[in-house]
């Protein structure tokens, strides 16, 4: 069972993420904040990380980065609804992009082929 971490600000959308990739056979953790999702990481391991890119405390690109120093073969899916990508992501491949608003459908597409990706590491 592939193992995600939901991150974002909006207690609606991780919730409605949450239950959509549940529902989809995921192990689901969420986290309100970019600390709080380094310190999940710190204690678990995920295969993928969905998170807003616009969050208080820690944007979403400093996160990626965080978690990839730590766990480099982690897939990573950024969102927003004023970034449009991360043009320097550290990640190889390079962050996945899911423009908000979006459908659910869309999300778990986008993290299914992201794990489908074959790892450089």
């Amino acid at each position: 069972m592939p193992r995600i971490l939901i991150v974002d600000d909006e207690a609606a959308i991780r919730s409605l993420l949450a239950i959509a990739f549940e529902k989809a056979g995921y192990e689901v953790r969420t986290a309100p904040d970019g600390p709080e999702a380094v310190a999940l990481c710190a204690a678990e391991s995920f295969d993928a990380v969905l998170s807003d890119v616009v969050m208080p405390r820690m944007n979403g690109h400093d996160l990626a980065k965080c978690i990839l120093a730590r766990h480099p073969r982690t897939r990573l899916v950024l969102m927003s609804g004023f970034d449009f990508g991360c043009q320097d992501c550290p990640s190889e491949p390079p962050c996945q992009y899911l423009p908000k608003p979006f459908r659910l459908g869309e999300a778990l597409s986008l993290v299914r082929n992201a794990l489908a990706e074959p790892s450089a590491n």
